[in-house]
């Protein structure tokens, strides 16, 4: 950029500006004078920090927010006095911070105690114990060093293989298990695969283990997985990401590493990686990248170096964060953000979003409040949620490129409970229930267009929850009714809204009280679903089920407390099966077909369902048998009762063997009006 003509040559250096030195009294050159112009018009001042606030006015002012005493002074010549009295020392001063400047305040290495705090919180904990076939010499070899711990052989002439734990790093000696199957170790059974066995001298019984299989170190009990050397040629890893906070130069630096162990054969490697940062500094936050992720094929690739990223990218989420020896905010743009409280209240690896709550904070400071009221889980539900609809769910999930949005919060507000839209007490009795985000938004929606009070609102969706109490107002039903009626039967939303719908469409009057909450409503949804599915037979399959019916009546029979008879109607035929949670209801073309249920009951109550039988009266053969949910209870498949067993046998060899199905009945052809007139001749 070239110097104007108009700048003045000579500068001197002010406390907080910069002002042009004074010349000496004498007669100034003419030329000099000709080229002294009025200062340009200052543009408007970006942003720099959320308390200097007049560093965002045009007219040129001095800021009074103090130098920072460890920044030394850049001398950047050609600028106007107008300007420099615009550009401060203070807050400005960050943005003329380097890369490099930036770079050289993201700590070299991670803290210490990383990996053990990341144990503490579950995670890097897979261990394995590999394996591999030695020979005799090896194995003799073997028992005569200081590094095999242990010989638990079940016996010295057997296959030796020697084992390795990655947890204690002890060695041990135990008996090879070659291959039974390769073709079954391609096809991924664990039976094909090798293995070892060792001799637990504890419980006095050898155990088989193949590759692949979970065990405990006989050395050190650590659970671990069993891999043989060929598996572990390339190494077995396992990533965690994990963001360190710190503090430099009065600014809060997020580091986010990559912790990686990688376990061989014999010995393991960690490695320790940044990749990216975000620092805040001067009321925004600055991103630089070590690495950049590669979504299609899911790898990371090195810059070189760390890059300033123009564009703000929240690549962390909702990160783990690494909670031991916290910085002290003071002295930060964000002393005041309640960053601390907000990580606590809010979930980690779910709500805690730290770079788009500063970000938020930045934008809005007044979210401080909400974190003083302890609804930082609310906060961080808030994000995750504007994330979601913003940038996707799942592993399409995108990064957060923007400030969330957080359309709840009335941001003209200052207090706690009227930022969300409740009052001091209502707030305290939402925190006492312990409702969310969810709750709030059902509340905020029905408050008026339902005319429904605070108080039956909170009981309704303690009750059913936010969703189903969203539907409950929605379909216009009374809550507390409803709330109540759901509880004494034990029943979800869903399923008396699902037996209003069959009601309807089976012709039920729904305008009195016996139906609409009827007294059981188990049976009366049963009902309604039989009735649903009884209109959608057509005509012709009930004359036809009908039909059969009346041809296979000589199948009734009873004997030792037990009776048995047909089907009477496809309406019978959906009850049996809504009773017995089976699926005979759908039977009624077979049964008009031939294949014909008959129901197995006592004798002394033939009208409580029991047992269904299926027989295929063409070729007098049994289909199936089934009872209570095909006799499958809890998992476990029961058998049928040997006197049930025992009856129907007996019906077949005494009533189905004997009996012949009747030829169906056919109307009689009614006579032309030719032949008519010829028999009266």
């Amino acid at each position: 950029m070239m110097k104007p003509s108009w700048w003045p040559p000579t500068w001197k250096q002010a406390p907080t500006t910069w002002q042009p030195v004074k010349k000496k009294s004498g007669p100034t050159p003419t030329s000099a004078k000709t080229a002294r112009r009025p200062a340009a018009p200052v543009p408007w001042c970006r942003r720099s920090c959320a308390g200097a606030l007049a560093c965002r006015k045009e007219t040129p002012r001095r800021c009074s927010q103090p130098r920072n005493p460890h920044r030394p002074r850049r001398n950047l010549p050609n600028r106007s006095a107008s300007a420099w009295t615009f550009w401060t020392l203070c807050e400005g001063a960050d943005a003329m911070r380097t890369t490099e400047e930036y770079a050289a305040m993201i700590p070299a290495a991670p803290p210490f105690d990383l990996v053990g705090y990341l144990r503490e919180k579950g995670k890097m904990q897979t261990e394995v114990i590999s394996y591999k076939w030695l020979g005799r010499d090896d194995a003799d070899s073997w028992m005569n060093c200081e590094d095999c711990q242990e010989d638990l052989r079940p016996s010295a002439a057997t296959k030796s293989a020697l084992l390795w734990c990655s947890a204690c790093g002890g060695r041990f000696l135990a008996e090879y298990l070659p291959r039974e199957n390769a073709a079954a170790c391609h096809a991924g059974s664990c039976t094909g695969y090798s293995g070892v066995q060792i001799a637990d001298a504890e419980v006095m019984e050898i155990i088989r283990y193949r590759e692949y299989d979970k065990l405990c170190c006989p050395l050190c009990g650590a659970e671990a997985v069993l891999h043989s050397t060929n598996s572990l040629r390339y190494g077995l890893g396992n990533q965690e990401f994990v963001v360190v906070p710190t503090v430099a130069e009065s600014c809060l630096v997020l580091t986010q590493w990559c912790i990686e162990r990688r376990i061989y054969d014999g010995h393991a490697a960690m490695c320790e990686t940044a990749v990216n940062a975000y620092i805040a500094v001067g009321g925004k936050i600055i991103k630089l990248a070590h690495y950049q992720r590669n979504a299609m094929a899911g790898t990371w690739q090195s810059l070189g170096e760390w890059k300033r990223r123009a564009k703000l990218a929240d690549d962390i989420g909702a990160p783990l964060m690494y909670g031991r020896d916290l910085p002290d905010l003071a002295g930060t743009c964000v002393e005041n953000a309640k960053l601390w409280e907000y990580m606590e209240q809010a979930e980690a690896g779910e709500t805690a979003y730290p770079v788009a709550y500063l970000r938020l904070y930045f934008k809005h400071p007044a979210v401080e409040n909400l974190i003083t009221a302890g609804l930082g889980k609310m906060v961080g539900t808030g994000i995750r949620d504007d994330h979601y609809r913003r940038y996707g769910y799942g592993y399409s999930t995108g990064s957060m490129t923007a400030t969330p949005k957080l359309d709840w919060v009335n941001w003209k507000e200052k207090r706690p409970a009227q930022m969300i839209g409740l009052d001091k007490q209502q707030l305290k009795t939402w925190q006492q229930m312990g409702f969310g985000l969810a709750c709030l938004e059902v509340w905020k929606k029905h408050k008026l267009a339902n005319d429904i009070s605070f108080a039956d609102c909170c009981t309704l969706m303690a009750a059913v929850g936010p969703t189903s109490a969203d539907d409950i107002l929605m379909a216009g039903a009374p809550p507390i009714r409803t709330a109540n009626y759901l509880k004494r039967q034990n029943q979800a939303w869903q399923y008396l809204a699902d037996y209003w719908r069959m009601a309807r469409l089976a012709g039920y009057d729904l305008d009195q009280d016996a139906v609409r909450w009827p007294k059981v409503l188990q049976q009366a949804h049963d009902r309604a679903a039989a009735a649903v599915k009884y209109q959608k037979i057509n005509s012709t399959t009930k004359e036809a089920f009908a039909k059969m019916t009346d041809r296979c009546q000589g199948l009734a029979w009873e004997h030792d407390g037990i009776c048995i008879r047909p089907a009477a109607s496809p309406l019978e035929l959906i009850e049996e099966g809504n009773t017995l949670r089976h699926c005979v209801g759908g039977y009624s073309e077979s049964h008009a077909m031939g294949k014909i249920i008959l129901f197995v009951r006592h004798t002394r109550r033939p009208d409580r369902s029991w047992y269904t039988l299926n027989i295929n009266v063409l070729t007098k053969e049994e289909i199936q048998l089934h009872g209570y949910r095909n006799e499958m209870v809890d998992g476990k498949q029961l058998k049928i009762p040997q006197r049930v067993r025992e009856f129907v046998d007996l019906w077949e060899r005494e009533v189905l063997a004997e009996w012949q199905l009747p030829p169906e009945k056919t109307a009689p052809k009614k006579k032309s009006r030719f032949a008519a007139a010829a028999s009266v001749a």
